[in-house]
């Protein structure tokens, strides 16, 4: 009786019951198999790897508002996977004393800060099945420093280049969260992982919600400052918005009308990267 219901099954059916129960087989003994035998997959990999960790939380390490504006500004004018650590620092400075100088002249935008657009340093790549399983294999039960070698030399070695420190796995959605040395210049690392294959996408890890903000950029001697200032359920979007227009040169702190800002270049300029209105 067995035999006969196979023999018609096989009749009423294009692909064999016993290819079906083999094809299976595979698919559920293959994650295993991969990491079984993890020489394979590094088989052809290149000395640059990072050394990695498993990151234990999405939190970043606090930076100021002034290093976030320092860090924004530079991203801008270069596509170099880093930024340069020494000038950030003394971009910083600088703006540090900017803003005390225009606070303490303009009082009724002392309590606006920058707000960073996303984390810093952090990248979420959507990945496929065989990297995912890779990474997965490398770092499971792993509670130290590990060597991460996929034997993707490109991916390897873009991981080292950005100085990848820490990795979290969500294996459900096939997304890497990839924390990357504090000077990496995001966009253009999400430029760099896009090239690459086995990666799908690739997405800074953006705050969510709307709220006040500076930005900020510099003309030789002189800084244009944008100060928005945002309230009224802004997780939403904020409902209400007013934009203050300055230029500082040196000590010299100029206030500018927005009719008149809205119609000069820079200002023109900063508004629109940033889609303010």
């Amino acid at each position: 009786m067995k035999w006969r219901l196979f023999r018609q099954t096989r009749r009423g059916s294009k692909r064999p019951v016993a290819a079906i129960w083999i094809r299976f087989a595979v698919v559920c003994l293959l994650p295993a198999v991969w990491c079984v035998f993890p020489k394979a997959q590094v088989f052809g990999a290149t000395a640059a790897a990072p050394t990695v960790v498993l990151a234990d939380s999405r939190k970043p390490p606090k930076v100021s508002e002034a290093f976030v504006l320092a860090h924004r500004i530079l991203a801008r004018e270069t596509d170099d996977l880093l930024l340069d650590a020494k000038r950030r620092r003394e971009f910083a400075r600088e703006i540090e004393g900017v803003l005390v100088r225009l606070r303490y002249a303009h009082p009724e935008v002392a309590e606006i800060s920058a707000r960073a657009a996303h984390l810093p340093g952090v990248l979420l790549l959507g990945v496929k099945p065989d990297l995912m399983g890779t990474v997965s294999c490398l770092l499971r039960g792993k509670s130290g420093p590990v060597k991460l070698r996929t034997g993707k030399a490109a991916f390897d070695a873009l991981n080292a280049k950005l100085g990848l420190r820490a990795v979290r796995l969500f294996r459900r959605t096939g997304v890497l969260f990839m924390r990357l040395s504090e000077r990496a210049n995001v966009q253009a690392a999400r430029r760099a992982y896009m090239a690459i294959a086995g990666v799908e996408y690739a997405e800074a890890d953006a705050h969510l919600g709307d709220g006040s903000d500076i930005e900020a950029s510099k003309s030789g001697d002189a800084w244009h400052i944008v100060v928005r200032k945002a309230w009224g359920d802004c997780p939403s979007g904020c409902i209400y918005k007013k934009m203050f227009f300055f230029t500082v040169r040196g000590e010299k702190i100029e206030r500018i009308e927005p009719a008149r800002a809205r119609g000069t270049f820079k200002f023109k300029i900063l508004l629109m990267m940033r889609g303010w209105r």
